[in-house]
């Protein structure tokens, strides 16, 4: 008999059941704000993923703001980044006053080229933040080394590489700065939400501070009359994460090696059966780096079609996000950048997610083996 047309989409969420319970529980306690189940959160991320200081806060945005404002990037300043991904990446640098000056990519990664950057360094650059598309680990040696001969910050957008690591250590344990996002479709949602890893616990104090308005938390004492006492000496924001969400996070992560076991299965099924197939090309996959599979990336001869055949077969493939640098915001020019323009014509993303079933997989392939 044959398979009716399915409905396969680019991303699906997975909240699990048990996560379901734990924030039901929260919300029935009596106490919902930021609380002790947020800083569980952080200690069960820093175990599970290895990360150095991890801080909760509401969205993976703000984590990019909050790490861009502790090396205090400000106007006049520049941040050498990716025209390769969401808009939020340098939507945080000019929030700051700053300006995004984006370099090359590498083709077969969509990741930063160390060799494009050290040339845009001017006596304005204040860091350069790479980000690790679809959750491939950029060249960080090589990048954090251009940093320190500059003595500039390299602030990573991790948004898609949770559970990714770099020549055996985890993405989040290697630079200064490093942002998660823990959005509805990442690798595992608190609906929204976001972590701030930092290398430094001086500047992860300061960063608890001005996570919640320069208010120091822990120290704040009522008077006698019962009134807080405090002193903020510093800017800060309301970009502190609540229990309901780190209640989703810390289910979650009991479940992430179960999550990210499945995730590189797919991935792996992918590559191991679409390799050999004409019009096709692989993305880099080095031993040194280990991806979070967000989505699973290729490159395509005649795109257009290869999306439509795979829609008109109930499959959503997708290339999730556009090259930024050719909006308003930046001024409305598509910059010179060789390899970024091949691989805006080319890659594509297929579905990649917990809840993918193995007869979509298997179906997935065998209708690109059928060919477009």
């Amino acid at each position: 008999m044959a398979r009716s047309k399915p409905n396969i989409p680019t991303f699906a969420p997975y909240v699990s059941r048990s996560a379901i319970k734990y924030a039901a529980k929260t919300l029935s306690g009596a106490y919902i704000g930021q609380g002790p189940l947020v800083k569980k959160f952080e200690q069960n991320f820093a175990g599970v993923v290895g990360a150095k200081n991890p801080l909760a806060v509401n969205s993976g945005t703000s984590a990019l703001y909050l790490a861009l404002a502790l090396i205090g990037l400000g106007p006049g300043d520049e941040v050498i980044t990716t025209a390769q991904t969401f808009i939020a990446t340098s939507h945080v640098i000019l929030a700051l006053g700053a300006k995004p000056v984006f370099a090359d990519v590498k083709y077969l990664s969509g990741n930063l080229d160390p060799a494009d950057i050290e040339h845009r360094i001017t006596s304005r650059t204040k860091a350069i933040m790479p980000v690790h598309w679809a959750g491939y680990p950029c060249d960080l040696d090589e990048i954090n080394k251009i940093a320190r001969k500059h003595n500039i910050a390299v602030v990573e957008d991790a948004a898609q590489a949770l559970g990714a690591s770099y020549k055996d250590s985890p993405i989040g344990a290697i630079s200064d700065y490093t942002c998660f996002s823990f959005q509805a479709i990442k690798q595992i949602t608190t609906v929204d939400g976001g972590m701030l890893c930092l290398g430094s616990l001086k500047v992860y104090q300061q960063a608890k501070r001005r996570r919640w308005f320069g208010i120091d938390r822990e120290k704040r004492k009522p008077t006698i009359l019962g009134e807080p006492k405090w002193d903020v000496s510093e800017i800060g924001y309301k970009f502190h994460m609540n229990d309901v969400a780190a209640s989703l996070g810390i289910k979650h992560l009991e479940e992430f090696p179960r999550i990210y076991g499945r995730l590189g299965k797919i991935a792996n099924s992918y590559r191991r059966s679409l390799s050999k197939i004409p019009g096709i090309t692989l993305f880099e996959d080095s031993p040194d780096k280990k991806s979070g599979h967000w989505v699973f990336c290729l490159h395509v001869q005649r795109r257009p079609d290869f999306i439509k055949m795979l829609k008109s077969k109930g499959v959503m493939a997708s290339v999730v996000h556009l090259r930024i640098d050719s909006n308003s915001i930046f001024g409305g020019l598509r910059l010179d950048l060789p390899n970024l323009e091949r691989f805006t014509k080319t890659m594509v993303c297929l579905p990649l997610y917990f809840k993918l079933k193995d007869s979509d997989l298997s179906y997935i392939i065998r209708c690109i083996k059928q060919g477009w």
